[in-house]
């Protein structure tokens, strides 16, 4: 083999090892790039994974606190006035079928002790209902303030009714006509006036709970 084979040979050799060297550094470049592509693409599906999680977990979280305090706006509505109304009617009753110093005495007393457990429920519900604001938004907040402030004027007419009653308890026989007027305006107050607005606020209560929570 002359010098110019073995120098067209050297070149040719050089040549096809400066390819395979290129491509080699090429595929591993591409295998390096591949390689780091899928991890930062595991990475991210995991990332995605627990923040998708998380999510999941501070709705379900929010949705049980929502519905806990929505049955307990409920569930006080029903505890309260079962208990002015069952304990109220009880009283009265006995007075009107014996109207005896005895039976004027336990009216008395009952209404003293029944003004008692309606203020025991308002106050044990007014510190329980406050827990929903460290999850209310903004127009959530606004709402549960507007609500206390009227379940604080539906408790003051409550237990001013209340007084009058056990103060006038004998009006039940001297002067039935009053006794049934005030009443009467007691009952309309809470079927017209506060109590329906107190209904209205958590009916809206209900709705922004939903908002917030993406039901439409």
């Amino acid at each position: 083999m002359d010098l110019v084979e073995i120098i067209s040979t050297s070149a040719i050799v050089t040549a096809v090892i400066n390819v395979i060297g290129v491509f080699w550094i090429k595929e591993r470049l591409k295998q390096s790039i591949k390689h780091e592509y899928d991890q930062d693409l595991a990475k991210l599906k995991s990332e995605l994974e627990f923040d998708l999680d998380k999510q999941k977990k501070l709705y379900e979280g929010k949705l049980s606190i929502y519905k806990k305090y929505y049955t307990l706006m409920d569930s006080y509505t029903a505890k309260s006035r079962k208990a002015l109304f069952d304990g109220f009617q009880t009283g009265i009753i006995d007075v009107l079928n014996d109207p005896s110093d005895g039976n004027t005495a336990d009216y008395i007393r009952n209404m003293l002790a029944l003004q008692g457990d309606v203020s025991e429920i308002f106050l044990t519900f007014k510190n329980e209902i406050n827990g929903l604001r460290l999850e209310a938004g903004e127009k959530l907040l606004q709402l549960l303030d507007e609500y206390v402030v009227s379940l604080e004027i539906t408790q003051e007419k409550t237990v001013e009714f209340l007084q009058w009653m056990n103060e006038n308890a004998t009006k039940f026989i001297t002067d039935p006509e009053e006794t049934n007027r005030i009443s009467q305006e007691y009952m309309a107050t809470e079927v017209n006036g506060e109590g329906k607005k107190l209904i209205d606020l958590q009916n809206k209560i209900f709705l922004e709970m939903r908002n917030e929570l993406g039901i439409v």
